[in-house]
């Protein structure tokens, strides 16, 4: 299975899920955070409201503020303060802003006068005191009297142990859903894993059918010239060696196997007296036969999936020095690929046996190649070709049987 998609998959896909989740996090525990601290501070302000409202409705009903008051609020604060751990203290105010208890609380006149004229609590920004963050809710008491506002009570809620009271819950917000996350992660993984390997599996056979089919024609044309037989399978192979020794591509390597499998399918358009002739050609043939990288193109070239291969085939002819055919090409402005198999068609044409020559030893060939660098084939490709050679790579059997391929028997031939 081919990893290289799944991993860059696999790597956004990771990336998009710890983005999405620490998102989700982050905004799940802000609001599960702000909903149970109003819960909290909500049931804190509760609490002392009850309990400080008994001794303010005797205020009120007295009409003045005595020592026995204050020590009764005194009293309900320290209550309050036993029962909520994240109230840190309370001060009375009265509705013009004056501290009533204690006599010396800080100013708030502000923060009074905004929570009776709002008819609820407000908040005042958090702030640092004791090492602690505090915050201050002023809530509005009403007077048993039903005319209006008795007092403000400042209550002072620790942030600090709000946090560590709602951390767990918090924690668990977090956990849940990075977890949740991850199951989604692992399932869109797991879905891709399975596709990846199904087109694995379908391209891995679409590209044996096609390599078949092309190994196929490439055995149709070798069998018609009855010199050649087994010419095309064998320069693929040497095509395919020069490109690995090359460090081509891998995609190179197999583009070059397929071309040089059907570099010679343009000899299915020359005629049977050309192309069977046993004997060297003369001029007029020379230039008939020099006409099937031609003939290749106009069979390749309307095949959208030949795209790659058909500049390949059609080159496969050209020199290094510009006097190679169908086009005269010179150099690098030859396609790489058609350098690559014009050397391996040279060779297994000179290592192989013919009616009207015996082959070269490896020795020869490999000489000729030498001797054509820079004029009739690239250096890069002989070079890569030699050190097959040099390296024991490629080896030609001296006891191999001379095979000529199939001649076609006419009926009633004497």
């Amino acid at each position: 299975m081919r990893l290289d998609f799944l991993a860059r998959f696999a790597a956004v896909l990771l990336v998009v899920v710890v983005a999405i989740s620490a998102g989700l996090s982050y905004a799940f525990a802000r609001v599960h955070l702000a909903s149970v601290k109003s819960d909290l501070i909500a049931t804190a302000i509760g609490q002392a409201s009850a309990t400080l409202q008994p001794a303010l409705d005797r205020y009120a009903r007295s009409g003045s503020f005595t020592e026995t008051d204050r020590e009764r609020i005194d009293a309900s604060v320290r209550n309050v303060e036993n029962f909520q751990a994240i109230v840190r203290d309370v001060r009375i105010y009265r509705p013009d802003g004056a501290p009533l208890d204690p006599i010396l609380a800080p100013d708030a006149t502000s923060y009074v006068k905004s929570a009776i004229a709002q008819q609820n609590f407000v908040e005042s920004p958090e702030r640092s005191q004791n090492g602690d963050q505090i915050v201050t809710v002023y809530v509005p008491l009403a007077s048993p009297m039903g005319s209006g506002y008795l007092a403000v009570a400042a209550i002072d809620v620790s942030i600090g142990q709000l946090n560590a009271q709602t951390r767990g819950e918090t924690q668990f917000v977090v956990i849940a859903t990075l977890v949740a996350c991850i199951v989604i992660f692992l399932s869109l993984l797991t879905l891709a894993v399975a596709a990846q390997r199904e087109l694995d599996r379908r391209r891995d056979a679409a590209e044996k059918t096609f390599l078949q089919t092309m190994e196929g024609i490439a055995s149709i044309v070798d069998q018609r010239d009855p010199y050649t037989a087994g010419h095309s399978m064998r320069v693929a192979e040497y095509s395919v060696a020069i490109a690995r020794q090359m460090g081509l591509r891998k995609h190179d390597v197999e583009t070059v196997r397929c071309s040089a499998l059907l570099h010679d399918l343009g000899k299915i358009g020359i005629p049977d007296a050309v192309l069977l002739k046993p004997g060297p050609l003369d001029t007029q043939e020379r230039e008939i036969i020099n006409e099937h990288p031609v003939i290749a193109r106009e069979i390749l070239g309307p095949v959208e999936a030949m795209a790659e291969i058909t500049p390949c085939v059609l080159h496969h002819h050209e020199r290094w020095d510009g006097k190679g055919y169908p086009d005269g090409l010179a150099g690098e402005r030859i396609p790489l690929l058609s350098r690559v198999i014009a050397v391996a068609d040279t060779f297994d044409a000179m290592t192989t046996d013919r009616p009207y020559r015996t082959r070269l030893s490896l020795d020869e060939a490999r000489g000729r190649l030498l001797s054509g660098i820079d004029v009739q084939w690239d250096r890069r490709c002989v070079e890569a070709m030699v050190a097959l050679i040099d390296g024991g790579e490629i080896e030609l059997s001296e006891q191999r049987e001379v095979v000529f391929g199939r001649r076609l028997s006419l009926r009633g031939a004497t």
